[in-house]
């Protein structure tokens, strides 16, 4: 970790959780793994203190903590991506909202505030209890109020309504999309003890007489990252059971539940509140521990930039059925990055999750225009070889020989226009009834839907043609199976990225020269202009300007021994991985500037902030407050709004070249 992200982990944690706090995770951040003691001597703090600070730390999974099986001591260690997480607050909430409804993002707010809360004490908050069961809105406005849930209506606090049944079908619904996790012990261990602690029991069950030589070794770690993978899949699956772990039907589990409805929003996604008699829907044990889980939320914003990037490169219609396809793919993907994989098989040689367009058809929001958004394209000019295989060039060799080898039973299944079966044309398609569930007396309903069906999979056509390669045909189930190489994907989108800054910071000639460098490898200053078609004088300024600024390197390559400047060879060469952690280093350092400026001119109108903040204040600034003061204070709103947007801004970055 560079010093500019812990230096941004520390500041986000003393905005929100004070000094205290922030001073005990800079201590861990600058000496490491500490003991209680240890840490105390080192932050200069006393016990009592230094706790306080640290059960903050660890109900928030900020910092750490491993009781070693041999010496019975606990050691304490802070997680920075953890600590960084707490940037993307505000886009949690706001993704939420968006799916789920307001009531669901009130409840996601208050588990990011609390870290991680038991079920039970979440409905206590929020003073309900099981009398409310049957959906009484009364008993759901009284006791205490929450955080995000308290609305000022003039001056006056209103609480909304939630009862005990629709804050359990959100839960039960969050559960089951994955964006709330349970929380087991093993998540407040370091990575490297809770290794350790199964490579013990591996070494106990296979390796009783050691582990000796390089295969065995080799096959320790296999076994190892196997049980953590099913260590991981097995908690999943408890919760992927029946829905969620420890559900339960209510007492009145009648057949009255039958005309229970739901409102729901786009995407097919529910809203916090429901409509008619919610008490029949599931709930959830109210002794499960649950906390919000940042990697499902970081697939999603994924997602978003891949919807956005389609959208730049073909359009807004195409995009939505895209972004409906990610949707459901979603469902399917728990993270973006598995760093349990099996060692050997990269991710670009394994088909992912597929969705065919049959299923895809079921949930697309019928209000969007599929038919007046797409041109006319002959048949014999679809590339139908083009939508089958990847961009991976391995794995695209290894599916064409596989093609050709099977030509001979593919030109049976070929139309007389040439396309081959599912992909060329509608016609291609086994259209039958059953498929959209209705009968023989149901045409006009049977044709709209085909005709719509034909439409989106003539957007996913697009998609699959694209030269980036936004999804693949993998099979002709359900009118055609599409997935997508997500790998290749985000390989693209930090290429397209690093372009882009590349070209802000310089100019297109050195956005051509990196293309070029990054497409044949290591080139002398020679060989680059002639490529380029440009004057060997401009290609020099573009390259020293390039390699000044650490985005290309040079190599030195002597033609003998003596090593003369008039003998060496000059060649430059564009690194990726060390122009991604300089574009990185930049960004945690811009950020953390920004919440430094931030903080420095809040402590300028501190004063007046005080006092805009009483709660006799609150509501009526025009009556308490001056013009020059109120002035002063729009004044500092903008200010911050400019300075938080920016670190959103650069967040979307850090996503893209850390995290996706």
């Amino acid at each position: 970790m560079s010093r500019h992200a812990l230096e941004l982990c520390t500041l986000l944690v003393n905005d929100i959780y004070g000094e205290l706090t922030s001073r005990v995770l800079s201590t861990l951040f600058r000496y490491g793994r500490l003991t209680i003691s240890q840490l105390s001597q080192r932050s200069h703090l006393p016990l009592r203190q230094l706790k306080h600070g640290l059960v903050v730390l660890i109900q928030q999974h900020l910092a750490l903590h491993y009781t070693s099986p041999d010496d019975g001591v606990t050691y304490y260690e802070a997680d920075w991506k953890s600590n960084y997480s707490l940037v993307r607050v505000g886009k949690v909430m706001r993704l939420v909202e968006e799916r789920f409804g307001e009531a669901a993002g009130a409840v996601v707010a208050n588990l990011l505030l609390q870290g991680h809360v038991r079920v039970g004490d979440l409905a206590d908050a929020y003073g309900l209890s099981a009398a409310n069961v049957r959906g009484n809105t009364k008993g759901g406005g009284a006791g205490h109020g929450v955080n995000g849930q308290a609305k000022d209506v003039g001056g006056r606090v209103e609480k909304p309504a939630l009862t005990l049944g629709q804050l359990h079908s959100i839960l039960h619904r969050m559960l089951h999309s994955g964006y709330i996790m349970q929380v087991t012990d093993e998540q407040f261990w370091p990575i490297a003890d809770y290794q350790n602690d199964i490579e013990r029991a591996v070494k106990r069950d296979h390796f009783s007489g050691g582990v000796k030589g390089p295969k065995q070794k080799q096959e320790l770690d296999g076994l190892v990252r196997e049980r953590m993978r099913k260590s991981r899949e097995g908690i999943q699956s408890k919760l992927a059971a029946n829905g969620t772990r420890g559900i339960k039907r209510p007492a009145s589990d009648t057949t009255a539940r039958k005309g229970r409805k739901r409102v729901k929003l786009d995407y097919g996604f529910e809203t916090g509140i429901m409509s008619g008699d919610d008490a029949e829907s599931p709930l959830v044990d109210e002794n499960l521990v649950i906390r919000v889980n940042h990697e499902k939320f970081t697939v999603a914003f994924r997602n978003q930039e891949l919807v956005n990037l389609s959208e730049k490169r073909i359009g807004s219609a195409t995009a939505l059925v895209y972004a409906e396809l990610l949707q459901r793919l979603e469902a399917k993907t728990d993270r973006c990055r598995d760093e349990l994989a099996p060692v050997g098989v990269p991710d670009e040689e394994e088909d992912g999750p597929s969705i065919s367009t049959l299923e895809l058809s079921a949930t697309l929001n019928k209000e969007i225009d599929l038919f007046n958004s797409i041109g006319k394209v002959p048949t014999a000019k679809i590339d139908a070889r083009a939508q089958k295989f990847p961009a991976n060039r391995r794995k695209r060799r290894r599916l064409e020989s596989n093609a050709d080898a099977a030509g001979s039973a593919e030109d049976e299944d070929e139309d007389e226009s040439g396309g081959a079966s599912g992909v060329g044309s509608d016609s291609d398609d086994h259209w039958g009834d059953e498929d959209f569930g209705v009968s023989a007396a149901g045409d006009s309903i049977a044709k709209d839907q085909k005709s719509r069906m034909a439409e989106i999979k003539k957007h996913l056509q697009l998609l699959a043609e694209d030269s980036y390669r936004f999804v693949r045909l993998v099979g002709s189930r359900g009118l055609g199976e599409w997935t997508v190489d997500f790998g290749a994907l985000t390989t693209i989108l930090k290429q397209t990225e690093l372009e882009s800054i590349i070209t802000e910071r310089f100019d297109g000639i050195a956005t051509r020269l990196v293309r070029i460098l990054n497409e044949k490898g290591k080139l002398d200053e020679k060989q680059v202009s002639n490529i380029s078609l440009l004057k060997q004088k401009e290609t020099r300024a573009a390259l020293t300007s390039l390699y000044e600024s650490g985005f290309i390197q040079l190599q030195e390559v002597p033609r003998d021994a003596n090593r003369q400047p008039s003998r060496t060879i000059y060649l430059w060469y564009f690194d990726v991985e060390s122009c991604r952690q300089l574009v990185l280093q930049d960004c945690y350092k811009a950020m953390a500037r920004c919440l430094q400026r931030a903080n420095a001119e809040k402590g300028k109108m501190r004063p007046l902030l005080a006092k805009a903040e009483r709660t006799d204040v609150v509501g009526r600034e025009e009556h308490y407050l001056s013009k020059i003061e109120r002035a002063a204070l729009q004044s500092w709103k903008e200010k911050e709004e400019r300075l938080l947007g920016q670190v959103t801004r650069l967040d979307r970055l850090v996503g893209i070249f850390r995290d996706y």
